[in-house]
């Protein structure tokens, strides 16, 4: 049936643009049937391009996983740096040696939280047991004793007010970290794969579309999830065709926090 395809149009490769292309083909009864792809051209990028100073941070929580490999291989396609915010839940068990290769890949690693269980949110203490309990796995992994966090559910997370007994407890902690010499970071871009969507296309769309004149872009996805690590090299396609360049966090990298609503 291959050879019975007839396309609406051809893609000229060397114009920028979005061209959309109908494939039809009939079988002997002359059943027809089409579908459209939508094809999209990016400007080459070429090496000694002067940065715009317009920067994302992709950022992923919760893992590493089985699909964490893949997306270090994309992000060493394209020699891009990212953050990975990492647990210790059953998920990620089996793939310290991905935190390593991250990490010597020369990627940051975060901290998120030990267990990811939120009632590590019922007092001050419970939450730095858990927080300097993902510090020293990533320190005895790594040899590097990282400071740079993410609450979980992120510092305007409200579930911690099923667990603190009413005492507010994300305004104490975010004030708290920082005396202990931590820095976190929130986002400002949502890929909604956090229960939002499962599609890897809205995934790219969503963080395509949020992309504006801003200079500090903060991207959160979850490298535990199939379908968003699927996106990330569109993502990246995009983004470096209109200009952004892409860094991981460090201490002084620009913060990005969201308001307490605890």
């Amino acid at each position: 049936m291959t050879g019975n395809i007839k396309t609406s149009k051809t893609v000229d490769t060397t114009k920028k643009g979005e061209y959309k292309i109908t494939y039809t083909v009939s079988d002997s009864a002359g059943n027809t049937k089409s579908v459209i792809r939508k094809v999209i051209v990016y400007e080459k990028m070429t090496t000694g391009v002067t940065p715009t100073g317009r920067t994302i941070y992709l950022t992923f929580d919760d893992g590493p996983s089985a699909h964490t490999a893949k997306l270090l291989d994309v992000l060493k396609k394209y020699d891009v740096k990212a953050t990975f915010f990492v647990t210790n839940q059953a998920i990620t068990h089996g793939h310290d040696d991905l935190i390593l290769r991250a990490y010597n890949e020369g990627h940051t690693i975060g901290l998120h939280t030990y267990t990811h269980n939120y009632n590590i949110y019922t007092n001050i203490d419970t939450y730095f047991n858990d927080l300097y309990a993902i510090q020293q796995k990533v320190q005895q992994i790594t040899g590097y004793t990282s400071t740079i966090i993410r609450f979980p559910g992120g510092s305007s997370n409200t579930v911690s007010r099923k667990y603190d007994g009413g005492a507010k407890i994300m305004s104490v902690l975010s004030k708290e970290v920082e005396a202990r010499g931590f820095r976190y970071w929130d986002w400002n871009i949502s890929s909604g794969d956090a229960g939002e969507t499962r599609s890897t296309a809205q995934i790219v769309k969503n963080v395509t579309k949020s992309l504006g004149n801003g200079s500090t872009y903060v991207v959160l996805q979850h490298d535990i999830k199939d379908f968003s690590v699927n996106a990330v090299e569109e993502i990246i396609q995009n983004a470096l065709a209109r200009g952004y360049s892409f860094k991981p966090l460090t201490m002084d990298s620009p913060t990005v926090h969201h308001g307490i609503n605890n």
